[in-house]
């Protein structure tokens, strides 16, 4: 695992989890980038998993009932159960695309907006504390204004599968 004080790196990770979720992280991928958000901040965080699929740590949120999130809602409406700054950290590993999410969530899920769920964040993150997005892409600051790449984890898992990225963005510091 990179040091905090590391701005780019890179980790190999093993075979998927055993719970084999499709669209779930590697085998310690969610450990190890709640580790490194833990040395980043220097203290233990009150985290905040959000598209939580079977990832186990934090409060959990999901619109799929099947993986017994702590709360089945809508990541787009999120500050309606937190409207105050209550997380240290929000790791946020949403569907990549449309096609995915339909396969993941069946119709019922919304069409995903990027700017309005990670706004939505932004409502219940405390000031320096860290948005964590997991994607296959690099993504974008949710609001450059607010928030600063501080990390960027690009994890690799297995010949012939995507590499991933984790964006560590922390909120009110800007560079």
């Amino acid at each position: 695992m990179g040091k905090a004080q590391d701005k780019n790196v890179c980790w190999l990770l093993p075979r998927p989890k055993p719970d084999h979720y499709k669209g779930g992280m590697p085998l310690y991928a969610e450990e190890w980038l709640l580790k490194l958000a833990e040395e980043i901040l220097g203290r233990k965080p009150y985290v905040l998993n959000l598209f939580c699929g079977m990832n186990k740590q934090g409060v959990r949120i999901d619109l799929n009932p099947k993986v017994s999130p702590t709360y089945i809602y809508d990541a787009h409406k999120i500050s309606e159960l937190y409207p105050d700054p209550t997380f240290d950290v929000i790791l946020a590993d949403p569907p990549y695309s449309d096609e995915e999410t339909k396969q993941l969530y069946g119709d019922f899920y919304p069409k995903l907006h990027y700017k309005k769920w990670t706004g939505e964040c932004d409502k219940c993150l405390k000031p320096g504390g860290l948005l964590i997005v997991y994607h296959k892409f690099l993504p974008a600051n949710p609001n450059p204004k607010t928030y600063f790449a501080v990390k960027r984890v690009c994890i690799l898992n297995r010949i012939w599968h995507l590499p991933r990225v984790a964006v560590y963005f922390q909120k009110g510091v800007t560079k």
